[in-house]
């Protein structure tokens, strides 16, 4: 059994690798011809190899003869047959192996022979690199030791050319440090030889500074323009220590010149220490340090000027020689009430802060002399130029490389260089520590911090004028100002002091809403006595402020923040009543219930406030002005939510049960016209004069705001709204007769009324002569009517615009056919499109009914409904579509429809152009 396997698994390997070698023999290439004639049998063998299920597992790429012999010997089929069948297999496949090597003979034979060349080749090959090896290090050999020589002679070289270079700097030191002990010894050599102390500073007065600098600054580039420095080179060291000692006394030197300069405002002794400092190259340095320097003086006398220990000295001594008079005793007890912690004693607080206010005028009298002292410099700098360079030493300063070639002066974005300017930094650095000192001390709860937020308006006057005094000293021709045109240096020193201006302007609201808080607390609202406290908090905050704009700006927002809060909290208040139910009180004309009284009270306070502080909104500039209106525009909106559903309701009492009944009149026939009008009229007088006396008399005289704890009449509220007028800013001679939201409120019912009445007047058909002067009779009493008790806005004159409407109308009653054109040229009306249209729809009532049809009629609605759509309709092309198409649809060509159709043409062409 073990030979079997063996001879098994020997066949079915040799079995696999002949099967493997003819699945991928090369297919003969075209041009060759198979050599011999059973070419076809050997494919037909192989092809029968490869469908024979017996052969199928050596086709497998995983084959392996181990497993495949112990397959068979697991198999029933028998070892021998097995073996039989790999046998044949073997045999036919060696078959085909020959019979392909024949075929293919030719070609093999090609192959060899190609192989044959390949390895001469390679010989060939072979030898030639074997050879090129040989050459290689024969030349190795040949250039090592002159490689050897080329290499030292150039490191020779360059150490030759390295001690050339070090000895042309060393002889150029040398001849620096003569010229610069020549200039040194030759200010010696004219002091005489003397030997007392002040020989010294005879002889360092009169060095050339600005030539040794220089000179210094050409050793000092000596010593940097290389990578090896000269240290070590013996009469190079030897200097080396006379020239450090040289170089402090000429900065030194340069130092104090430029202070002593500083100090005298001598432009000559500060560009001659700059000149000193610029060869040096420091001048940035030198300048730093002198902004540094007068900047940190600033800064310290604003600290002395708040420093608690020295204002009790102060206001002791000053409290001590007004008190001469007393005893010692009383001296000391008084000095020592000046030490607890609130710092002041009851009767010397006065003093106290007029010696904190006198000593922060000295302190900002000390920053504006250190801010001009700044602008000394930077005026020097401006002007000062290098004799050599001719550079510029503002142009130094600012590190600016300027691609035209120009100076700083006349550069075209110099302004983005206004930042860096010695004054600009100035400014920053004193804000800087303003605000750090300023923020202790609000932090620490003392007299000094109360006296500033008491005085605050006061604090930013002493800001502002010394900034002023500064822009008006530091201002010359060809130099850059002291302070900047846009006043950002004044907004640095505004905002160092926002550490109390927030808390001034927080308690400044905390005022303002006081009395808004108290008139609403308890569920009750405002009282006139309310109102007038919140005018007076409001003038004694603006007028606190008066003269600083940027304090203006701050406080009329706390202003408009305020009204807001007080229309937020009327409005609260307004939101309890219930209108629906108050309505029908309008509707049967009764008087107002206690709710709705409570909450006319509240908008007749509301227009009170809005009254006296409109004409005062309108004198200040755009930015409070602005922030004011929005507070009192949003005062308005709360008004009117308190007037709107009184006024609404009437407007609709008006049109709905008044207004329309002019189309139940009979305008043929019974058209005589009657003493006081016609009926409707005479219903529209009388609800209007019940409104008048239940609503509007009340909210006019402010009955209602003292029915709920204002003043007692009518006459009080008078005198308070002119003592209020007059203290606010201080304004004289101020109409309420036209001004409110009442009043405005009342101007719009009446043009309502106006405008419901005409538009239902035009509507009417069949209009006899006698009708026409019938209706021209009731436009003069709805006239009248609404004069007498709406008309609390102003006089109006008989071509005002808000009646332009209603006497256009009127005259269209005695108007002819030609003469209607010429009506809408003579109405003042502002819409002349209404107008328009109101003509056009009134003569309907002089057209034949049998040839055209109206508008509402060919809608299949009546007059009522057509006037309800009408007023809908928010575009004026939606009722003159209506219009045309009735036009078009009639067969009529009479002189009114011509009319009609010129006024279509006329209000087509007005509406376009809008």
């Amino acid at each position: 059994t073990n030979d079997f396997n063996l001879s098994c698994w020997t066949s079915a390997d040799r079995l696999y690798t002949t099967n493997a070698i003819m699945m991928n023999a090369p297919e003969q290439t075209p041009t060759s011809p198979p050599p011999t004639t059973n070419s076809g049998s050997t494919d037909s063998i192989v092809l029968a190899l490869k469908t024979d299920e017996r052969f199928q597992p050596f086709l497998k790429e995983d084959f392996s003869p181990a497993q495949y012999a112990s397959e068979v010997l697991a198999s029933s089929n028998g070892v021998q047959t097995a073996s039989n069948q790999l046998t044949e297999g073997i045999n036919i496949l060696e078959k085909a192996v020959r019979d392909e090597v024949t075929r293919s003979y030719d070609v093999l034979m090609n192959q060899l022979t190609g192989i044959e060349d390949a390895e001469k080749i390679l010989h060939t090959l072979r030898n030639g690199v074997n050879s090129l090896h040989q050459t290689t290090a024969k030349v190795r050999t040949e250039i090592a030791e002159p490689h050897k020589i080329v290499s030292a002679k150039t490191k020779q070289l360059e150490r030759l050319t390295t001690t050339t270079d070090v000895l042309h700097r060393v002889v150029r030191a040398v001849k620096l440090t003569q010229r610069l002990r020549a200039c040194v010894e030759s200010s010696d050599s004219s002091g005489g030889g003397r030997n007392n102390s002040n020989s010294t500073n005879s002889s360092s007065s009169s060095i050339d500074f600005a030539k040794a600098a220089k000179l210094i600054h050409e050793l000092r580039e000596l010593e940097i323009e290389a990578s090896d420095s000269l240290v070590g080179v013996e009469c190079v060291d030897a200097q080396r220590e006379w020239v450090v000692q040289v170089t402090k006394l000429v900065r030194r030197e340069a130092n104090e010149a430029l202070k002593k300069g500083m100090e005298v405002q001598s432009q000559a002794d500060v560009g001659n220490a700059l000149q000193v400092h610029y060869n040096l190259d420091e001048l940035s340095i030198a300048v730093d340090v002198q902004v540094n320097q007068y900047a940190s003086i600033a800064i310290e006398s604003v600290k002395e000027a708040t420093d608690w220990q020295k204002i009790q000295s102060a206001a002791s001594s000053l409290a001590s020689k007004s008190s001469s008079g007393l005893n010692s005793n009383n001296n000391n007890s008084t000095h020592s009430a000046y030490t607890n912690r609130s710092g002041v004693s009851g009767g010397q607080e006065e003093i106290y802060q007029n010696v904190l206010w006198e000593r922060l005028e000295s302190c900002f009298e000390v920053v504006h002399e250190s801010a001009m002292s700044v602008w000394h410099l930077q005026r020097v700098l401006a002007k000062k130029r290098d004799p050599l360079s001719h550079a510029l030493f503002l142009d130094e300063v600012l590190k600016r490389e300027s691609s035209n070639g120009g100076s700083f002066m006349h550069q075209n974005n110099a302004s983005s260089a206004m930042d860096n300017l010695p004054c600009a930094k100035f400014w920053v650095m004193l804000g800087k520590g303003m605000t750090d000192h300023m923020s202790k001390t609000h932090a620490s709860a003392g007299f000094v911090r109360d006296v500033l937020l008491q005085g605050f308006p006061h604090l930013m006057n002493i800001i502002e004028s010394m900034h002023d005094r500064c822009s008006k000293d530091g201002d010359a021709k060809g130099v850059p100002g002291c302070v900047r045109k846009d006043g950002a240096d004044l907004s640095i020193l505004r905002r160092s002091t926002d550490a109390i201006s927030h808390t001034f302007f927080s308690r400044s609201y905390n005022r303002l809403s006081e009395p808004i808080n108290s008139g609403f607390s308890s569920g009750r609202n405002m009282s006139r006595g309310d109102s007038d406290k919140f005018l007076a908090r409001i003038r004694e905050e603006m007028i606190s402020v008066e003269g600083h704009a940027s304090l203006v700006n701050s406080c009329a927002g706390g202003v408009s923040k305020a009204l807001k809060l007080l229309a937020q909290k009327a409005e609260y208040s307004i939101s309890s009543t219930d209108w629906t139910a108050e309505k029908q009180r309008i509707y049967a004309g009764e008087p107002p219930s206690s709710l709705q009284r409570m909450s006319l009270a509240l908008a007749t306070e509301l227009n009170y406030i809005v009254d006296l502080l409109q004409p005062v909104v309108n004198q200040y500039s755009t930015v409070p002005k602005t922030s004011l209106q929005a507070g009192i525009d949003r005062m308005k909106e709360a008004c009117f939510g308190a007037l709107s559903p009184i006024f609404e309701a009437l407007e609709e009492k008006v049109e709905k049960f008044i207004l329309m009944r002019v189309h139940d009149e009979d305008w043929e026939n019974n058209s005589n016209p009657l003493p006081g009008g016609s009926s409707y009229v005479s219903s529209l007088t009388t609800t209007l004069k019940l409104f008048q006396e239940n609503y509007l008399n009340g909210l006019i005289s402010g009955h209602f705001s003292s029915s709920f704890g204002g003043e007692t009449s009518s006459s009080s509220h008078h005198a308070s709204s002119s003592s209020g007028r007059s203290g606010i800013g201080g304004l004289q001679g101020i109409s309420s007769t036209s001004t409110g939201p009442i009043f405005e409120k009342c101007g719009e019912t009446f043009e309502n009324v106006i405008d419901s009445f005409v538009r239902n007047a035009s509507l009417i058909q069949k209009l006899s002569i006698s009708g026409s002067n019938r209706l021209a009779k009731d436009c003069v009493e709805v006239e009248a009517a609404l004069r007498s008790h709406l008309l609390f806005f102003g006089p109006l004159t008989s071509d005002d615009a808000k009646i332009a409407n209603l006497h256009a109308f009127k005259r269209l009653m005695f108007c002819d056919n030609r003469q209607i054109l010429s009506v809408v040229g003579k109405s003042n009306s502002p819409d002349a499109s209404k107008m328009l249209l109101l003509e056009i729809h009134h003569l309907y009532s002089q057209c034949d009914s049998t040839k055209i049809t109206t508008p509402w009629a060919r809608a299949g609605m009546n007059p009522k409904q057509y006037y309800t759509w009408w007023k809908a309709q928010k575009d004026v092309k939606e009722v003159l579509r209506g219009v045309q198409g009735s036009l078009d649809a009639s067969k009529a060509e009479d002189d009114v429809t011509r009319t009609m159709r010129e006024l279509c043409k006329l209000l087509d062409d007005t509406v376009a152009i809008r």
